[in-house]
């Protein structure tokens, strides 16, 4: 006899209470009415040739062949085989994995006569035990009965959840007519907000066309007298470059002249040394003389007074000439770095006619109606911020996001302002 465990929707028929009563097909029918005594609870008997399952007798069947004494005598004397194949009750054989419910199911789409006949588990080839249909229903009950404390569980926790969701709902509401309150005051406060920030917008946009226009005038004022400048400035240091080349032409001259002068110098201190030369072999000639002309002495002393006169001069004339070569040396190098400078103030004046040519290109290429531009599209912010509200929570608005929407707006305008093509000027 097997045990029974607790029903659920899982069981099988290994879970119900089944009973192992085998009996080999030579067994007497009176050790099997002997069993049936003892045990009357055994809903029949299971005949085997060895491990070949025969058939099986149900204890009322066994019962209903007994209710004469002749029949008794026959039965009981006789093999189980012989009452086995008088009655020849198609036994149900189901296995052990089955369901109770399919158990049932199977039980009672049987013929009338065998409705409550006992039920054959297979649970291996050779291995059977009998189970009894009113044992099977006792389980179908407590399953139906597990079905309906699972049901009733189920429906308690259904009417909780319906009244949790009808206070969830309920929330929900005060919370949707608190966040719709909440849109439509920010909606408001935004759209005033915008209005105020359009109107800065404008008045900022006014001020930016009034400065460009300043600026466009300084800028073209700035232009014009930057081009005289650089005019006067470019015959200027023209003028100063060819008075630099006259003064080193003029330097060259001068450097010649005084080498002229130094030979010159040289050559009249030849002469000096020749004539006192000269004169000393001549007052040699008038000592060795016996008569002395009168006078020569004093004209020796002459001459010779002349000479160092003459030598000094010529001294005096080396001195001014050296100085006047350093002078001379002096303006070529002065001449020089004015030509270094006049290469380096036109580099400059380069660089800095090619930067008014770029502002020129800035100002011809201005186009007065880019703060308009933004402007109108700074009026069209409005809606579709708005409109984005009604589809979003709740908000913080500062001004540090809508100043980042305004930039972002900005840097579009400027962004089509570049790509576009330059206008001709």
């Amino acid at each position: 006899m097997s045990s029974q465990s607790s029903i659920t929707f899982d069981s099988t028929l290994a879970s119900v209470l089944s009973h192992d009563f085998r009996v080999s097909s030579t067994t007497l029918g009176k050790v099997v009415a002997q069993n049936f005594a003892q045990n009357p609870n055994l809903p029949g008997v299971i005949v085997m040739d060895e491990t070949h399952f025969l058939g099986m007798i149900s204890q009322r069947k066994f019962r209903e062949q007994m209710n004469t004494s002749a029949r008794e005598d026959l039965y009981f004397n006789n093999p189980i085989q012989l009452l086995l194949d008088y009655i020849r009750t198609p036994p149900l054989l189901l296995d052990h994995n089955s369901k109770i419910a399919d158990a049932i199911n199977s039980a009672l789409n049987r013929s009338k006569d065998l409705i409550y006949e006992p039920i054959v588990v297979v649970y291996e080839a050779d291995i059977f035990r009998i189970l009894d249909v009113q044992v099977l229903l006792l389980a179908q009950n407590k399953l139906l009965n597990y079905a309906q404390n699972i049901i009733q569980q189920q429906q308690s926790q259904i009417l909780q959840s319906f009244e949790i969701i009808n206070v969830e709902k309920n929330r929900m509401q005060k919370c949707s007519k608190y966040y719709k309150n909440k849109q439509e005051l920010i909606k408001k406060n935004y759209e005033n907000f915008l209005k105020v920030k359009q109107q800065e917008i404008f008045e900022t946009a006014q001020k930016i066309t009034e400065i460009n226009e300043d600026f466009l005038q300084i800028s073209q004022l700035v232009i014009k007298e930057t081009n005289k400048s650089f005019n006067e400035i470019v015959i200027h240091t023209n003028s100063i470059n060819s008075n630099t080349s006259l003064i080193q032409e003029m330097s060259t001259s001068i450097s010649k002249d005084l080498e002229s002068i130094h030979v010159a110098c040289n050559f009249s201190s030849k002469i000096l040394q020749k004539i006192r030369h000269l004169a000393v072999k001549g007052s040699i000639v008038a000592y060795q003389s016996p008569s002395t002309p009168q006078g020569l002495n004093q004209i020796n002393i002459e001459i010779n007074q002349m000479l160092d006169q003459i030598s000094n001069i010529n001294q005096q004339i080396n001195k001014l000439a050296n100085n006047f070569q350093f002078h001379v040396h002096k303006l070529q190098d002065i001449a020089q770095n004015q030509s270094g400078i006049y290469s380096l103030v036109s580099l400059q004046l380069e660089r800095a006619e090619m930067v008014i040519n770029e502002l020129k290109k800035l100002i011809d290429n201005y186009n007065p109606n880019l703060i308009i531009s933004i402007v109108e599209q700074a009026k069209n912010i409005s809606p579709e911020l708005i409109e984005s509200l009604d589809n979003t929570p709740e908000k913080k608005l500062d001004s540090a996001s809508n100043s980042q929407v305004l930039i972002q707006l900005i840097e579009r305008t400027l962004k089509h302002r570049n790509d576009a093509p330059p206008s001709e000027s």
